[in-house]
């Protein structure tokens, strides 16, 4: 009965210590001994993402009839870092911003040196030295019903050319004045007969040059005439009187 008693007692004192073991690990589990400390206010606003353009731009090529700023090079007011002013101007017009280049500088000296030594030479006259005056070959009385000219560039055939008015009319034009001699007749009216000689081309060597031979009917000679360097446009006149 005593050893009865015994284990009772021994099975008792361990149940009793389950229990309490039990209900202290409950307290520590559910009774913490410290308190926590809250976070702060953590809410995440995501950042505002702008979404890419998916529309093309609308490109409208630039007129250069409208608009001469094709490359919109507009200079920018207020702009403390903007050197210069940019050239805005567009044009077609074949003519550059550069009209004097060297090169051009160089061809007119070496043109102007070139006539300065054919001219010293001897091989081309000097244009600054043309005649301009007109001249007068003086007034004649003759009975011939007409009057035969002869004429010839008596210097250098270069293509001097003459036209020959009667009494302010055409007679005859383009005369080419060669080494040899050519004629021409001139029907004379009864009275003053004004014939002018006038310079059509100064060819190529200088000024228009020539010799004149004026003869009657008969084959005289009534006056012989030169000129020499005469300018384009000058006027040679004579006067015969047909009595």
């Amino acid at each position: 009965m005593d050893q009865y008693s015994t284990r009772m007692k021994q099975f008792l004192f361990f149940i009793l210590l389950i229990g309490l073991s039990s209900k202290s690990f409950g307290q520590m589990e559910f009774t913490p001994k410290f308190k926590a400390i809250p976070p702060k206010n953590t809410d995440f606003k995501p950042k505002k993402v702008t979404s890419p353009i998916t529309e093309k731009p609308n490109i409208v090529a630039p007129s250069v009839f409208t608009n001469t700023n094709i490359l919109n090079t507009k200079t920018k007011a207020n702009n403390s870092f903007q050197i210069g002013v940019p050239d805005n101007k567009f044009s077609m017009d074949p003519t550059t911003k550069f009209e004097h280049k060297m090169g051009d500088v160089y061809q007119d000296k070496m043109t102007k040196d070139l006539d300065k030594t054919m001219i010293r030479e001897g091989v081309k006259e000097d244009l600054s030295q043309l005649d301009r005056t007109d001249g007068y070959l003086g007034e004649y009385h003759t009975k011939s019903p007409f009057l035969i000219v002869k004429y010839r560039d008596y210097i250098l055939v270069d293509g001097d050319l003459i036209n020959v008015y009667l009494n302010d009319k055409l007679l005859r034009s383009q005369i080419y004045l060669n080494a040899d001699f050519g004629e021409l007749k001139i029907t004379l009216t009864q009275g003053i007969n004004n014939i002018d000689f006038v310079v059509a081309s100064t060819g190529t060597s200088g000024g228009n040059t020539a010799e004149l031979h004026v003869l009657d009917d008969a084959n005289k000679t009534i006056t012989t005439q030169y000129w020499d360097n005469k300018a384009l446009g000058v006027k040679i006149k004579m006067i015969i009187v047909k009595e």
